[in-house]
Formats: C-alpha cells, sequence, structure tokens
C-alpha cells in the first residue's frame, strides 16, 4: 500500500502495554514501582496495565510508557528516584515536626 518499505518481515516485541477500561471503583497503583511480566511463547516480557477511559490521548500515553521502558533497559529507574527522593525529603521534614509546631503556636497571638 505504500511501497516496499512500509512492510516489516519481522520485529522484536520488547514491551506489552495492555489497555483496560477505567473503572472508578477499583484500585490502581500509580507509582511504577512494581514490575509485572507476561510470557508469550515461553518468553517473558514486561506487562503494564493501562487503565483509560474515553477523551486520552493513548499514543502519548504508549510513547511515555516506552520511552519509561528504554530508560530502565539502560539503568534509570524514574519510579525508584523519585521514591528516593521522596522518602528523603519526608525524612528531613520529619526531623523538624516538633520545631515547626512550637514556632507555630509561639506565634498564635489570639
Amino acid at each position: 500500500m505504500f511501497g516496499i518499505r512500509a512492510i516489516r518481515f519481522q520485529k522484536r516485541v520488547e514491551l506489552v502495554i495492555e489497555l483496560m477500561e477505567w473503572r472508578p471503583d477499583e484500585d490502581y497503583t500509580r507509582t511504577g514501582l512494581d514490575d509485572e511480566g507476561i510470557s508469550i511463547l515461553d518468553v517473558q516480557l514486561p506487562r503494564v496495565e493501562l487503565p483509560i477511559f474515553p477523551g486520552k490521548n493513548v499514543t502519548v500515553i504508549c510513547e511515555v510508557i516506552a520511552l519509561n521502558h528504554l530508560l530502565k533497559h539502560y539503568g534509570y529507574d524514574a519510579a525508584k528516584e523519585f521514591s528516593k527522593r521522596l522518602e528523603a525529603v519526608i525524612t528531613e521534614k520529619s526531623k523538624h515536626i516538633g520545631e515547626r509546631a512550637i514556632d507555630y503556636f509561639e506565634h498564635d497571638f489570639e
């Protein structure tokens, strides 16, 4: 239809994105920390469940998932890095909780 270059005889599948209908009563994990897999023809592949509803740009979302997979392949896991940074900020802030509460109540003049 588009010439000889429009046809591929083979392509390697590296990631499976499963599109599913969004259900408001179901709990979804949004962190990306848990890795799921699926076996296709005895080959283990990473699998991402994508709950969507009409109006979402599926192409862009799938492209982001593919780029995230590529980053993981090269050794950078954005979800783990985010989690590590978040825990560091929470730990740092929790050290000063008592100080902040005392400071807040000392300046309450009502």
